[in-house]
């Protein structure tokens, strides 16, 4: 957080950002009153460096669609829904599967804003509700709670965010013969330098640095810890985002800097994305 707010502070003059610094942070989208955002992604992720002789690998493939609209000057609400395809690789033989995971429902209320002639500040904490509402093998089958802050600040052609979020999952339990995902906590930071492009400068190039932590406690069942769950991730990931009136091209690349698996796990590989958003 101090650095954060060092470089933060130590800019001057603010530019108008119409959107957050980073790429991969849903919570970042802040549309105005009565205004939409519409955001969908291509997400790749894969596993590998199996630790066992079962030579697992998987390949994952995601498309998430978000849906944000703001319902006052101060209030935001967003609906995920992302379809997930599983390619998975053991011991020589390969199987696949296709299906939607669990809806988030999410609402983002600005707390704190400050504008002056050189910087702006905002504050938002996050509330959210995962539905179990997917596919069998893609739902967690448990209501999630998702609470969060975001910080994001801007100055002159400079943009960064924070933001730490809890996902509660298994908040409501249905049963000692379910399995229970392990809690997550994150802590997510992105920053951007926009340069405006032509005239108006309705064209505009940003490149952006993003750092994540990533920690999930083991599932459990019946109250026991289940064995080869839970991980901790660091991850680095550069990307740059177009934009084109009201309309932004994004793309990151994902690369863990650190990783920890609890027991005989397999290890996570570069991943990337490309996606687009539409305001209106």
């Amino acid at each position: 957080m101090l650095v954060f707010i060092t470089l933060f502070v130590a800019s001057t003059n603010m530019a108008g950002f119409v959107s957050a610094a980073g790429i991969s942070i849903d919570a970042g989208l802040t549309p105005a009153e009565n205004r939409w955002i519409f955001r969908s992604q291509m997400r790749f992720m894969q596993r590998n460096n199996d630790p066992t002789p079962a030579l697992r690998e998987m390949k994952s493939y995601m498309l998430p669609v978000v849906v944000a609209y703001g319902i006052r000057s101060d209030l935001a609400i967003m609906i995920r829904q992302a379809l997930r395809r599983n390619e998975i690789k053991m011991q020589g033989q390969s199987s696949s599967s296709t299906g939607l995971i669990d809806l988030l429902v999410l609402a983002k209320y600005r707390l704190l804003r400050l504008n002056t002639p050189g910087y702006t500040l905002g504050i938002s904490p996050t509330l959210g509700l995962e539905i179990p509402s997917g596919a069998d093998n893609f739902s967690s089958n448990s209501w999630d709670l998702h609470l969060g802050t975001f910080v994001s600040g801007r100055s002159r052609s400079w943009g960064i965010d924070l933001n730490a979020s809890y996902v509660w999952n298994g908040m409501a339990k249905t049963g000692s013969a379910d399995r229970d995902p392990g809690d997550e906590f994150s802590i997510e930071s992105a920053l951007a330098y926009q340069f405006g492009l032509g005239p108006n400068a309705n064209f505009a190039l940003a490149p952006v640095i993003e750092f994540s932590y990533l920690s999930i406690s083991s599932d459990s069942k019946d109250g026991s810890t289940i064995t080869n769950t839970g991980e901790s991730v660091l991850l680095l990931s550069p990307g740059i985002k177009v934009t084109l009136s009201s309309i932004i091209f994004e793309s990151l690349l994902q690369f863990p800097l650190w990783q920890k698996q609890l027991g005989q796990q397999t290890e996570r590989a570069p991943s990337f994305l490309v996606g687009i958003r539409i305001m209106s």
